[in-house]
């Protein structure tokens, strides 16, 4: 097998010799790293102290070996980094990231050496969700190795090197605790011609499975049934074989070679610890199936259409609305027709959460009450331990909070196998396009030239980053002229550019709803001529929703301008909900059967006047959702924003004065007049800056003192403003109309 020339099984080994065979080190060799004392140092900082929370994995590492010595810090950066040798999906340069992330934490300076460093550019498997999601328990596994490892007496050592059978003995010692992934990612590195590239528990399961007839004496040891059935399938073709051939893989994986464009895992939640009453999850786990009820049914063979099956509810319980039996039909398709075997089932007993494999299609079988005789064969694989519901991210945990009998697990399915010992982690077909990694977006730090080109403080642009990176949602409020609208845009065409999204831009309006924000039934051409159909289609946000999810790693941004001009209650809906937890999902109005949450990656930047003080008409539920970034004149940004637009135009300074001076007469912070009205070439003359002042300007002030009484003329314009003069209240005569703000002759 030709794996021992290349540079990714070079550099393991290189971290092997020096650091099983020695208590070397791969990154600065002479240095006693890899020692029993450090060892054990880093198991009681790392393992025997978990961190629980939602940090990341490196912030929480970084509390773990706070003030640690440089070399329980470089032990640990030296097994991340044959961690990160596997995957091929997770770039060399997210890789060497992560790596000098930890690196950092050092008291000294460490340098990978190049050669090193260059095999972060490969790996032999894609990555799956739960080998990232579940990093932690990975390196927990491999410091618990090393611990046990240098616990061995040096004869055993020099023994297991060359033995990889010793060597494997040595690694099941240590409790799996869900890293099967990194015990076969560290046998195959260290014996790649003993143990395959198949890093994936259940790949090497239905392999065996698959090709029991090429295997002449089972063993029941599935890495020793591999390497039989290798060298067999190789004794028959005379070369070297790789179970992803494409002629072997569809023996063993049917689906991988139908090319239906389905995902390799897909996993579902079937409920079934109060079924009219009865608990049935004991009984499923007894005899290796679950079930689906609807006693009233009767028998319905899979394959039927979705017509079909809405027809024979729609017989045998008349009382359904047409909205209840669309539910129930997403039920029973799921259950029938779109679950497959091999894929993931899931289902929970109060706090017990139990998974498995389909292994088989659907089947009927005749009980007294009918609760249980649409069945599903099952291989549960965590009877004996089943993990909890707290030990599941907030993300996962949230998959099991709906209410559907049957619905799908989604993106993290790969937790609940990895949590089960099933463990999909790594899947080594090699033509596979690299996906990006799936580490979510975070919002670059704006640039001083993008601060200068928007004439406003960079401390005061960083803090509305800042702010939309807590929140995910910002409102820029204040008076009209301040530059909202045009900030949102440039701010979110920076973020989007800098990271490879998008943004787009939706005004609100009093007749704006929900179903043209989101996703509304709308009127098409019907398929006979004269008549309509409805047809469910999404709205902005959810088209926008769909590009993020995607691809995590580019920000999408959103701008809302005019925010408060809708009824925000109506807009959003049940997506008030989400915009609080973006980590949780809801059903929605016109999908009910569709789990529906918010991207990480997706953020909102909305637009608000307070000139009619309708900031005070926003429900207190919508303000805690938004973090609020105020633009008001004579306070910063807006301030000097007009000062810093002329002179870098070349242009009278005083207009800048004359706008403080009116400011100062509007003496009200939500009616003042944002410098934006003043930010055009035409204020480089007098009769230019006349011109605005008359047709922007004054019907402002004049729409605001309707019925005052006030001599507008007087108190706000360009003479009154530049002599600083300001007249008593007086009726205005209208008889005599004169031209506002004119210059003087």
């Amino acid at each position: 097998m030709p794996y021992q020339n290349s540079r990714l099984y070079a550099a393991a080994q290189r971290v092997i010799d020096a650091g099983l065979a020695n208590d070397d080190s791969a990154f600065t060799p002479g240095r006693p790293v890899w020692t029993a004392s450090t060892a054990d140092d880093l198991l009681q900082r790392f393992v025997n102290a978990p961190e629980l929370g939602a940090a990341s994995f490196t912030e929480k590492l970084g509390r773990q070996l706070a003030d640690a010595p440089q070399e329980t810090i470089q032990l640990a950066a030296e097994l991340v980094y044959l961690h990160l040798l596997a995957p091929n999906d997770f770039g060399g340069t997210a890789k060497r990231d992560l790596l000098l992330t930890v690196l950092a934490l050092a008291p000294e300076s460490v340098q990978v050496p190049t050669e090193l460093d260059a095999a972060l550019d490969s790996g032999f498997g894609r990555a799956g969700t739960a080998y990232r999601t579940y990093r932690d328990r990975q390196l927990a596994w491999l410091v618990r190795f090393v611990a046990a490892w240098k616990a061995l007496p040096p004869d055993a050592r020099q023994n297991a090197l060359k033995d990889p059978w010793a060597f494997r003995d040595v690694a099941d010692s240590i409790t799996i605790n869900s890293a099967y992934s990194q015990r076969n990612v560290l046998l195959h590195l260290a014996f790649p011609d003993t143990f395959e590239r198949i890093v994936s528990r259940r790949h090497k399961q239905l392999i065996v499975e698959g090709l029991a007839n090429d295997l002449s004496d089972s063993t029941g040891d599935e890495d020793r049934d591999l390497a039989a059935l290798r060298a067999e399938l190789e004794r028959r073709r005379g070369d070297h074989i790789d179970f992803y051939d494409s002629d072997i893989e569809r023996r063993w994986r049917p689906r991988a070679a139908s090319g239906d464009g389905e995902p390799e895992l897909r996993g579902w939640l079937v409920r079934g610890a109060n079924v009219h009453g009865r608990n049935l999850v004991p009984e499923w786990l007894t005899e290796g199936y679950c079930s689906l009820a609807y006693p009233d049914l009767g028998e319905l063979p899979a394959g039927r259409t979705r017509s079909q099956i809405d027809t024979q509810l729609a017989e045998r319980q008349p009382d359904l609305t047409s909205k209840q039996r669309s539910i129930h039909v997403g039920v029973l398709d799921r259950f029938l027709n779109k679950m497959q075997p091999g894929d993931i089932i899931a289902t929970v007993d109060g706090t017990k959460v139990y998974v498995g494999t389909v292994t088989g299609p659907a089947t009927w079988t005749e009980t007294p009450e009918y609760l249980n005789s649409r069945r599903r064969p099952v291989r549960w694989a965590n009877v004996d331990a089943p993990f909890t519901r707290d030990q599941l991210t907030a993300e996962t945990r949230d998959r099991l909070s709906g209410q559907m009998t049957v619905s799908t697990l989604g993106a993290q399915v790969a937790e609940f196998a990895a949590l089960a010992g099933i463990d999909p982690d790594l899947d080594p077909t090699e033509d596979t396009p690299e996906p990006p990694v799936s580490e979510p977006v975070v919002l670059p730090e704006p640039t001083a030239e993008l601060a200068d080109e928007l004439f406003v403080d960079l401390e005061w642009l960083s803090e509305t980053v800042d702010l939309l990176r807590e929140k995910k949602q910002i409102i820029l409020y204040g008076p009209p002229g301040t530059g909202k609208t045009y900030l949102a845009q440039e701010l979110a065409q920076f973020l989007t550019e800098q990271t490879g999204g998008e943004h787009r831009l939706v005004q609100f309006h009093p007749s704006y709803s929900y179903e043209d924000f989101f996703e509304g039934f709308r009127p098409q051409r019907g398929s006979t001529p004269g008549t309509v159909a409805f047809e469910l289609e999404d709205g902005p946000l959810k088209l926008l929703v769909n590009e993020a999810n995607k691809d995590v790693t580019r920000a999408y941004v959103l701008i809302i301008d005019e925010i408060n001009r809708a009824n925000l209650a109506k807009v959003f809906g049940e997506l008030y909900f989400l915009l609080e937890y973006r980590d949780r999902s809801v059903q929605l109005q016109y999908s009910p059967t569709e789990d529906f949450r918010l991207p990480p990656n997706l953020y909102l930047i909305g637009t608000m006047n307070t000139a009619d003080r309708s900031i005070a008409l926003v429900d207190s539920a919508m303000r805690r959702r938004f973090s609020w970034q105020g633009l008001f004149p004579g306070e910063p940004p807006v301030a000097d924003m007009l000062r810093r637009w002329l002179h870098a135009h070349g242009l009278p300074a005083d207009r800048a004065g004359l706008l403080d001076a009116l400011n100062d007469r509007v003496a009200d912070r939500d009616a003042a007049i944002g410098p934006s009205y003043l930010m055009n070439p035409r204020v480089g003359t007098d009769a230019g800056l006349a011109r605005i002042w008359k047709h922007h300007i004054m019907p402002l002030l004049e729409e605001r003192h309707i019925g005052d009484n006030v001599d507008l003329h007087a108190l706000y314009g360009l003479d009154a403003l530049r002599n600083g003069t300001t007249p008593r209240t007086r009726p205005r005569d209208d008889s005599a109309p004169e031209e506002i703000g004119e210059p003087p002759a």
